[in-house]
């Protein structure tokens, strides 16, 4: 069973040299995705940007790691077909991942961890678990629109506890609105030094206009000062 260190996402430092608490921060986000709604459970959650390098995938890693301490089986999708990157934030394989389980779907048992790779934090009881991209395939939109991925994701909702889902940017493919309409709601990431205002706007249009649930926002990149965290959610109902 693996160990691993928390992925901190920057390093920047308050004024007095003192390094600012991002566990703290992504248990504030989890707690807020939490009740960003009272009237349904927000179990899957998916995360998407306007543009690359934005900082969208260490935020759902982060996100995830912190998660083990609420929740007994949390679960981290790359969906990031054509460009995947968690299995490399975690230092693991990606041969075998989402595209092949979705190619062998009929045979696929929720029961059984294939196809997943497995985490356990020494501080706490949950386990984080996590679907990589799998093998490259010529057409991931596809995919993901399939009926075949919207019955995985309700055949992992039986077992696990808070599934996050890392999407593609909207700026690039089109991949992220399918995803976003089989989660419960999806947040949307804005980088303060790298997201141009209206790009962001086009984007978070194009999501509402295909009936996409956008619970809120995390800033990233932010040049932080003492009294300022690194990043930060609102909801924007």
């Amino acid at each position: 069973m693996k160990k691993r260190e928390k992925i901190n996402t920057s390093k920047n430092t308050n004024k007095k040299g003192n390094q600012f608490d991002y566990a703290e921060i992504y248990r504030q986000l989890r707690t807020n995705i939490e009740y960003s709604s009272f009237e349904k459970n927000l179990q899957v959650i998916n995360f998407t940007s306007t543009n690359p390098s934005e900082g969208k995938s260490s935020v759902v890693s982060n996100l995830a790691m912190v998660s083990v301490a609420k929740y007994k089986s949390v679960l981290l999708i790359d969906c990031d077909l054509r460009k995947p990157v968690q299995h490399k934030l975690f230092q693991v394989s990606n041969k075998v991942g989402l595209s092949d389980l979705i190619r062998n779907f009929e045979n696929f048992d929720v029961r059984e961890d294939t196809y997943f790779q497995k985490f356990k934090d020494k501080d706490n009881e949950g386990k984080l678990y996590l679907l990589s991209a799998g093998t490259k395939i010529p057409n991931p939109q596809e995919m993901l629109a399939s009926e075949k991925f919207k019955s995985l994701i309700e055949k992992l909702r039986s077992r696990f506890d808070f599934i996050l889902i890392d999407c593609p940017p909207i700026s690039a493919v089109a991949d992220a609105i399918p995803i976003s309409n089989v989660s419960d709601g999806t947040i949307f990431i804005v980088s303060a030094k790298d997201t141009n205002k209206n790009d962001a706007r086009t984007a978070l249009t194009q999501l509402q206009r295909n009936g996409v649930n956008v619970l809120g926002a995390v800033l990233t990149k932010v040049d932080a000062g003492p009294d300022h965290y690194y990043s930060y959610y609102y909801s924007d109902k």
